[in-house]
């Protein structure tokens, strides 16, 4: 059975009206419809004729005269079959005739020796089933080959009659005299069946087609019973016995329902079946026992729609359609039908579930298309009370939503009126600026809440919302001057006196406007002009100076009321929309639209194709869809593209099945209803920052401050969505907070980051920029706050969010802050000084803030020990804990008190200031522990005086901590304070820096012969340091020995500082002994360097060139299949060597990293990347030495240049032309070889995110899928060629070229 949704707070609305005036044919005898929906097929005085609805052609098919001479029978039955393509008509005397459609010809099929009664077809076409004149079931197949037949007035319940023992029945319960009366009781007769009963059998099947019902009249106790047999015709079921049931009949087809009439002496009702016979409720009948009877119930192919067809004994008829939710049965259409224009047949369209095909004398045939709309008030102010109206029969159920939410079918107010309703429309509302301002302020007697009914013989009934009551009040009713009133449909309230309507004839709707004058309760008829189309809907224009008329192909007009035609307007729609309403969004009238088919149209463009309901709320636009989400789009071209692109966010999960009902107006609430029936009142997160946005825009904080609280939005976006100009108006948000709590509770929720650029940034996405951000907000927001509050007369009421200022900043110094706050309530307590918050209070307040161990640190590094006493005493703390520390303490000298409090709480430069307050040695010596322990040097030579005892003690263990962290500079400068010259000596020279070891030696007075050692001992050092310059001087100016200074300068190779030093000391002499050996000395071994480095270079190059070739050939080799018998084993090694760098898992990898140090790591590298021929990474290992080979020669030209230099002094010409040369062919033949052996594979970089939300794993992910196997191991310096240097080292007198 499928699943039936409840559309409890939705009304009928006739979408589609199409009728057909025949005036050839005045009456018919049975109608059926055609296969696909277009038309019908008619029997008229012996004559079936086609009705085409699409062009209004009634064509003859044939005439029954042909078939019978004289005599023909009545018809009983007619119906099409969409397998075989013809019509099947069934006769009174038992004959049952087919006619093909195309080709015309009769045929009769079967004949009933003792007649026919009833006729019907199977849901499928599959079965016929037959009920005979000697009351006979006969089952046929859909090729009329019988099947079985079998007694219809069977004596047995049937196959699965029930099993029973009496339990519940009154005659076997034990109730006193009155049970054993019961149990004599005589059963009381049946009455017979009602007068109006023809007495015939009817069938109906079940929408599966495995049970069919017969109801019949029972010739033993003459009244019906409804029989349920088994798609072969066996019996499965019989209905009990019930008094007064009529012959209508029908099974609910997705359901398990069978529907019949039931006329009881004071009430006449529609009684339901079970398909076990049982009895299954009722709804009653609004009209008296005998006023009418029943003709026929027919259930839409849906299940949702019961129509009615009653006959009224004055010979009127209507037609009621009726639908349940929750037990509770709603009147919701009924249309009338005039003696002189009687129904004679309907029928509910199979392919179209709310389609209705309806035959009128006169051979009038109209076709009703039924959709379900929400009748809502549509204003758009507070003033608007989100009415939705119910309509009940002859009652309206009106419940305002803004006031409270109330489930169906309980609602706010009843409204009764004289007849059945049929429409509901409530006064229209004056829009400016995409908001609706009702009438009532311009003005006008009426606003969005007033509404009026239309009723089934088309008056028209006006209802006013009351000022004082707030009740709907009767204001009066109107009739229209118009036989044809009832026919008018798609009402629109479109001004205080003007009505507009529509009227249908043929294939052509009418707009009708009607001017309503109420004083006199009168209507009329203003004009009427074509819409060149069958109407859909009329809406509302966005500025509610006309109307928007949609058309069945999805053409929109638009009619003005000042203008006699209506033009075309905006895009038209795909196809016809259920749903309608134009919206002005940035500057322009948009078209909102959803179909049948669940499609949502924005101006003529589908954006989505799965919304099953959709409102319109002040700037959004809200939807469910089939996947069950609630989804909130903002009415902007930006918010319309992103609904579009289907990113409008995640969405709000709802119940399976709900549907938009309403939404209040200006507020948060959104009303859905579930499939059950039952009321769901939500707050959307967009639409509550919407409103709260709105409230903050206007300076409204409390309201603001509300709304966030209640619906759990961050507090933050108080202050965050203008800050600015909340810092500017802080007195002002005190006032509209008021409540010292709410402020507590504003400032505890204040965090740094700003909401509008984190949380709720979606919500400003339609902005041009995000709002400003508030540097230090929390310190910035608390301190404003604070200081606004302190400076109030009743100050002392806001200590509570004073103490909350103060905790937010998380400082110690705003905690000692809020701790003092609280002694000074305490002392002006026992002054007996009347405060709204007392310090007890104010305590409790400040530990439910802070975790008490650090209040209890704070108070205590106040040193204030009533206060702490005061904070542990309202905190958990064993007084055993602290007790005894806080009474050693006392008994301690101040200043050691407080040394020992701040080491207690690790505030150790406190604690210096303070222990250097004692006076004496073991204190001294404490203080001297603390600097070591806490490396507090600095710290303790501010603190003592320069040159003092203290000063030059803390001094030297400060060179001695140098010393150990081999900072021997620095110890020295520390010794040298602390008057320790041979320590700072000693530092000084293992530094090596040698003049201030010679100053430090004369401070020490050294004599000649010692100073002579330390200075030998200084050029030894340094000669070992290679600072052979400083050697060289110390030998010079301090030793005088020149012959080995100028022998130290050639030994570093400072060819310029040799030669100048040996003119300058007359010591020529070393130019041909040290100096020109060692120039030669240094050409010969650049030139023999350069030579190796070119033949390598060479030799890497060219292997580089063999590896990539031979790669490049195993690769062709692999594409063909057939691989090298030696590629084989290399592909092995490096699958297994590549499986085993990158194969593993990550989280492996990371943890293999993780556990090796950077230089084993290297080093493993260094070993993979061998140059050995036929290694795995051999082309990376030559990569590598190539880059390193051309890097070193790079970095020898300022070598070259000055060695140049001096060649060029001692007019060694050619020497050094021919070193430059080399170094230059060399470079260039190193540059010239940068495009082929570094090539685009090596040079591409791999796209990295390193964004907030990269993660380790992520980060390795993407360099190992961006980079080839193997390619890691190889540094990515080495992955790029080297860069020469911009300097010019060569000597332009030396260039030969």
């Amino acid at each position: 059975m499928c699943r039936i949704y409840s559309r409890k707070m939705r009304n009928l609305f006739l979408y589609h009206h199409l009728r057909s005036d025949f005036q050839t044919i005045s009456s018919i005898q049975c109608f059926c419809i055609t296969g696909h929906s277009e038309g019908a097929y008619v029997c008229s005085d012996n004559v079936i004729y086609k009705l085409s609805a699409g062009s209004e052609q009634l064509e003859t098919l044939c005439s029954l005269h042909e078939y019978y001479d004289t005599y023909i029978p009545t018809v009983v039955h007619i119906s099409f079959s969409s397998i075989r393509e013809c019509i099947c008509l069934a006769f009174k005397n038992g004959d049952v005739l087919t006619i093909e459609s195309d080709s015309k010809e009769i045929q009769c099929v079967g004949c009933v020796e003792s007649g026919l009664k009833a006729i019907q077809w199977s849901p499928d076409q599959e079965i016929i089933v037959m009920v005979t004149g000697q009351d006979t079931v006969i089952v046929m197949t859909g090729t009329f080959d019988p099947v079985t037949e079998v007694d219809l007035n069977q004596n047995n319940f049937g196959e699965k009659q029930f099993i029973t023992v009496g339990w519940g029945k009154k005659e076997t319960q034990f109730h006193g005299s009155e049970g054993k009366a019961a149990a004599r009781a005589v059963p009381k007769p049946f009455k017979q069946i009602p007068i109006l009963d023809d007495g015939q059998p009817r069938i109906s099947w079940r929408g599966d087609g495995s049970l069919f019902a017969v109801s019949t009249v029972n010739p033993e106790s003459n009244s019906r019973q409804i029989r349920i047999f088994s798609r072969d015709a066996v019996l499965q079921y019989t209905s009990e016995p019930t008094s007064g049931l009529e012959e209508a009949l029908s099974w609910q087809p997705s359901g398990s329902l069978i529907a019949s009439s039931q006329r009881l002496p004071n009430k006449h009702v529609i009684a339901f079946f079970e398909k076990n016979g049982l009895r299954h409720g009722e709804f009653l009948l609004p009209f008296a026992p005998d006023e009418c009877k029943i003709r026929l119930l027919s259930w839409n192919s849906e299940s949702t729609i019961l129509a009615v067809w009653c006959e009224y004994t004055t010979g009127k008829m209507c037609l009621q359609f009726w639908t349940v939710s929750n037990y509770h049965w709603y009147l919701k259409q009924c249309l009338s039908f005039s003696p002189e224009r009687k129904l004679l047949g309907m029928e509910w369209d199979m392919l179209h579930g709310n389609r209705l095909h309806i035959m009128c004398e006169g051979l009038c045939y109209m076709c009703y298309d039924l959709c379900w709309i929400t009748n809502c008030s549509i204003g758009n102010t507070e003033n608007d009370g989100a009415f939705v109206a119910v309509v009940d029969g002859a009652k309206i159920l009106l419940t305002a939503f803004r006031r409270g939410v109330i489930p169906p079918p309980l609602c706010g107010q009843t409204l009764q009126v004289a007849l059945p309703i049929n429409s509901v429309i409530f006064a229209p509302c004056k829009k400016v600026n995409n908001s609706c301002a009702t009438d009532k302020q311009d003005d006008s007697n009426f606003n969005s809440n007033d509404l009026c009914t239309i009723l089934c013989d088309g008056s028209v009934v006006v209802f006013t919302e009351s000022s004082s009551t707030k009740c709907h009040i009767l204001l009066n009713a109107c009739n229209l001057n118009d036989e044809n009133a009832a026919d008018l449909h798609h009402w629109l309230w479109i001004k205080e006196d003007t009505f507009l309507c529509c009227r249908t004839h043929g294939r052509v709707s009418y707009l009708v406007e009607i001017s309503l004058d109420l004083h006199a309760g009168k209507m009329s008829i203003r004009k009427e002009i074509p819409a060149g189309g069958i109407v859909c809907s009329i809406v509302s224009a966005p500025d509610s100076s006309g109307a928007v008329v949609q058309l069945a192909d999805g053409t929109l007009l638009i009619y003005s009321l000042d203008q006699n035609e209506m033009v075309k307007y905006l895009t038209p729609l795909p196809e016809a929309c259920e749903t309608l309403q134009v919206s002005h969004i940035d500057g322009k009238d948009i078209s909102l639209g959803l179909s049948r088919r669940n499609r949502l149209y924005v101006d003529g463009q589908e954006v989505a194709n799965n919304v099953t309901s959709f409102v319109v709320h002040s700037e959004f636009i809200l939807l469910t869809t089939l996947k069950h989400v609630l989804l909130c789009a903002r009415l902007n071209d930006k918010g319309l593209q992103s609904l579009i692109r289907g990113q409008c966010g995640p969405g709000r999960r709802i119940e399976r099945g709900a549907r938009l009902v309403t939404s209040v107006a200006g507020g948060t609430c959104v009303v859905l209803q579930m499939p059950r029936g039952n009321l769901e009142c939500i707050q959307p997160r967009p639409l509550t920052l919407h409103v709260a946005t709105v409230h903050l825009d206007a300076g409204q904080y409390g309201p603001a401050f509300q709304l966030l609280r209640k619906q759990r939005i961050n507090l933050n976006l108080l202050c965050d969505h203008q800050p600015m100009e909340f810092l500017a108006k802080i007195e002002h948000v005190i006032n509209e907070l008021r409540d010292p709590a709410w402020l507590s509770l504003f400032l505890s929720e204040l965090q740094e980051d700003s909401v509008a650029h984190s949380m709720y940034k979606e919500y400003y996405a339609h902005l041009d920029q995000l709002p400003a951000t508030l540097n230090n907000k929390v310190q910035a927001v608390c301190d404003a706050m604070r200081d606004a509050m302190l400076c109030r007369e009743n100050a002392d009421q806001y200590l509570l969010p004073i103490l909350t200022s103060c905790v937010q900043k998380q400082t110690d110094k705003d905690l000692e802050d809020a701790l003092i706050r609280v002694k000074t309530v305490k002392e002006a307590e026992r002054k007996n000084a009347n405060l709204m918050v007392s310090a007890d209070d104010a305590m409790k307040y400040l530990l439910y803030l802070v975790d008490v161990n650090r209040l209890y640190d704070v108070a205590l590094g106040l040193y204030d020990f009533d206060l702490v006493m005061q904070v542990a005493a309202k905190s958990n703390k064993d007084p055993k804990e602290y007790l005894p520390f806080l009474n050693k303490l006392r008994r301690m000298d101040p200043n050691y008190s407080y040394f020992v409090i701040d080491k207690h709480l690790k505030r150790f430069e406190s604690a210096l200031n303070h222990i250097a307050l004692c006076q004496g040695d073991e204190y001294f010596e404490e203080c001297l522990n603390l600097v070591k322990t806490h490396k507090l040097y600095s710290k303790a030579l501010d603190i003592f005086p320069k040159g003092s005892p203290k000063y030059l003690d803390i001094a030297t263990i400060y060179g001695d901590y140098l010393m150990d962290k081999k900072l021997y500079h620095e110890a020295g400068v520390m010794y040298t304070r602390a008057q320790e010259y041979q320590k700072a000596l000693a530092a000084y020279q293992v530094a090596g820096d040698w003049r201030e070891t010679l100053l430090t030696a004369n401070q020490l007075q050294y004599k000649e012969n010692k100073l002579h050692e330390l200075c030998q001992e200084l050029a030894s050092s340094l000669k070992d340091r290679r600072q052979f310059s400083e050697a060289s001087k110390i030998l010079c100016d301090y030793l005088g020995d020149v012959e080995e200074s100028i022998a130290v300068l050639a030994q570093g190779r400072l060819w310029n500082e040799a030669v100048w030093s040996s003119y300058h000391h007359k010591r020529a002499d070393m130019i041909e002994t040290h100096v020109k050996p060692g120039i030669m000395e240094h050409l010969e071994q650049l030139t023999s360097q350069f030579m190796s480095a070119q033949k390598e270079f060479i030799t890497y190059k060219s292997r580089l060139n063999v590896v990539r070739t031979n790669k490049e050939q195993r690769q062709i080799e692999e594409k063909d299949g057939d691989p090298l018998e030696e590629y084989d084993i290399y592909s092995d090694t490096s699958s297994v060597m590549a499986s085993t760098l990158h194969g593993s898992h990550i989280g492996s990898q990371v943890s293999m990293r993780s556990s090796r140090s950077s230089k084993n790591r290297r080093k493993l590298q260094r070993k993979m990347l061998s140059l050995k021929e036929g290694s795995v990474y051999e082309e990376l290992a030559l990569i590598r030495a190539l880059h390193q080979l051309i890097t070193a020669t790079n970095n020898a030209t300022e070598e070259v240049e000055s060695l140049c230099r001096v060649l060029l002094k001692f007019d060694k010409d050619k020497e050094a032309t021919s070193l430059q040369k080399l170094l230059s062919d060399l470079m260039q033949d190193m540059d010239n070889a940068k495009n082929e052996i570094w090539t685009t594979d090596l040079l591409q970089q791999p796209q990295m995110s390193y964004g907030s939300d990269a993660t380790v794993n992520s980060i390795i992910n993407q360099h190992q899928s961006a980079l080839n196997p193997g390619l890691a191991l190889l540094e990515p310096h080495f992955r790029f060629p080297p860069q020469n240097k911009s300097i010019s080292w060569k000597i332009s007198i030396l260039n030969t070229a």
